[in-house]
């Protein structure tokens, strides 16, 4: 049983503040499965004691009880290596906080399109199968010669609206299958969104950025040299490009090569966050600043989902709108051409 992002975030929270009061992370999840009322988290909570039996890692028990994703479960091996599990939980509240937010600001803003998008389905499929053939017999009983502009142009409007149908069409069945997918495979739309949309590949990038900033930062931040803090961090990235470009790094690293000197030849930061870096190697905050870029990636990840958001739903609606004004006149200029012949 997958656990969606509030239900995450509000186990989280309670965890870091149970783990920065002094309790053990046992009586935290104790606390927790006694107190919350949530059946999903109640329920969880008794499968990780189960399995702290058979390994004391929380991490291992979050693993075995299948309600966590990736990144939780990485970055909890990260907290529990580098001493920082109280710090790890906080983030992670703060991680999961900003996802159920994009996560319900997504689910908002798409909602009026789609249910636009099946009214005017339904409204251009009448159209095309029922009133266009009804308004062509009704013009051909009338017996008028309709003008050859008026008759290119009811041909071209019908032709239209029928690609219009058919993309509405298509439209609708990938939203199904989207949605049904994330069903079957207990996993979260936002997720889906950003990892399987084309176009989204650089939020994706940004929130693997965001995290393998901020695991950097904390096993610098513990003492860890940059080659073991880099050589922990590979497993927690899914990005594919950016693992590589992570693992070429360490490669560099262990030849020799300067880690600044590695990460830019590497492209894993560029331009001022790379300039940022530099500045903090000399000052010995890199951890410092890593922190802070890792909160700089997620506030552009956050900006380009609203920035999208903002624009996908005028979007729909001018399609939508230009399709029906087609559609109207392609029946109104036979009518007209009609009436001025009588």
């Amino acid at each position: 049983m997958k656990l969606n992002f509030e239900e995450k975030y509000a186990f989280t929270t309670q965890m870091a503040m149970i783990l920065d009061a002094g309790f053990d992370m046992v009586q935290g999840v104790e606390m927790i499965g006694q107190e919350v009322e949530n059946s999903h988290i109640k329920e969880v909570c008794q499968d990780i004691l189960r399995y702290f039996q058979d390994d004391s890692r929380l991490s291992q028990a979050v693993l075995k009880t299948d309600a966590f994703d990736h990144y939780m479960i990485h970055l909890l091996e990260v907290g529990e290596i580098s001493g920082h599990l109280d710090e790890t939980m906080l983030s992670l509240s703060q991680y999961y906080e900003r996802m159920n937010d994009m996560s319900r600001q997504l689910q908002q803003a798409l909602t009026y399109p789609i249910v636009l998008l099946f009214m005017m389905f339904v409204v251009i499929g009448v159209i095309v199968l029922k009133v266009l053939p009804i308004f062509q017999d009704v013009l051909k009983s009338l017996g008028s010669d309709l003008s050859q502009y008026a008759y290119t142009f009811m041909q071209c409007g019908q032709i239209f609206s029928f690609i219009g149908f058919c993309v509405l069409l298509i439209v609708l069945i990938l939203l199904a299958s989207f949605y049904v997918y994330a069903k079957v495979t207990h996993t979260s739309l936002l997720t889906l969104f950003i990892d399987k949309v084309p176009f989204m590949k650089s939020l994706s990038q940004g929130l693997s950025h965001a995290q393998m900033t901020y695991a950097l930062s904390m096993f610098m931040s513990s003492g860890y040299e940059v080659e073991a803090a880099i050589e922990y961090t590979i497993p927690l990235i899914q990005e594919k490009n950016l693992k590589k470009q992570l693992e070429n790094c360490l490669k560099a690293i262990q030849s020799q090569v300067p880690f600044l000197e590695a990460i830019a030849q590497n492209h894993i930061y560029h331009g001022m966050k790379l300039n940022m870096l530099q500045v903090a190697e000399k000052t010995g905050r890199i951890d410092q600043v890593l922190a802070k870029l890792s909160l700089t990636y997620q506030e552009e990840v956050n900006d380009s989902i609203t920035h999208f958001l903002n624009v996908i739903e005028p979007t729909i609606v001018t399609f939508l709108s230009v399709i029906v004004g087609i559609v109207l006149l392609s029946v109104m200029l036979p009518i007209v051409s009609i009436l001025s012949s009588l």
